[in-house]
């Protein structure tokens, strides 16, 4: 009768330690599954955070190649143009190229046939000499009309050695002289070269000895 009644009490700490056990891994267990939630948790925004700004990066990146575009039509647009300025620029250079040719062509033709025409006419009938100044200042030009007619001479003289230049205007009865010396403003020296224009004849050139 003993022996029955001592079986039931024995069994009932087992229960309650297994049952303590099971508690305790199950409060374990959901301490490690928050814990990984946790974690999964901020993995996920972190994720989110980096998805967000890669979309941002797109996005410039996008913009960037959308105005690189419109830049680079600007770009063609403006080339077009300078081209076809470039074009209408070289035209009329071309243009005015040939139209300076034809009108230096013509000018050479006037100029020749004015040569060829100066080529017919006499010199300015002058005679030309030289004496020794009064003063000993130089040399004095003696200019002499041989002509029949008043002569209106312009003339001009050059030194080669120092590249002064004189000219002066006067006039010349027929058969008279007209001398230039010191006295004029213009001593004459030897080398100088002198030239004697008048209307209706060609020019007269004389170097002094």
């Amino acid at each position: 009768m003993s022996a029955q009644l001592s079986s039931p009490v024995s069994r009932q700490p087992n229960s309650s330690l297994t049952l303590k056990v099971a508690v305790a891994t199950l409060a374990a267990a959901s301490v490690a599954l928050a814990a990984l939630y946790y974690q999964a948790t901020r993995d996920l925004d972190a994720q989110k955070a980096t998805v967000a700004t890669l979309q941002l990066e797109i996005a410039k990146e996008v913009a960037r190649a959308a105005e690189l575009k419109t830049d680079l039509n600007a770009a063609r647009t403006d080339a077009q143009t300078l081209a076809s300025k470039s074009a209408q620029l070289s035209s009329e250079v071309e243009s005015k190229e040939q139209a300076l040719a034809l009108e230096k062509a013509r000018t050479e033709s006037v100029q020749a046939a004015l040569e060829q025409e100066k080529s017919r006419l006499p010199a300015v009938p002058v005679r030309i000499e030289m004496r020794r100044s009064a003063m000993g200042r130089g040399l004095v030009a003696m200019f002499t009309n041989i002509s029949a007619m008043q002569l209106p001479v312009l003339m001009a003289t050059r030194n080669p050695t120092t590249g002064a230049v004189n000219q002066r205007s006067f006039q010349v009865a027929p058969g008279k002289t007209v001398e230039i010396g010191y006295l004029e403003g213009i001593q004459f020296a030897s080398g100088d070269q002198v030239r004697l224009r008048s209307a209706e004849f060609d020019e007269l050139r004389y170097t002094v000895q």
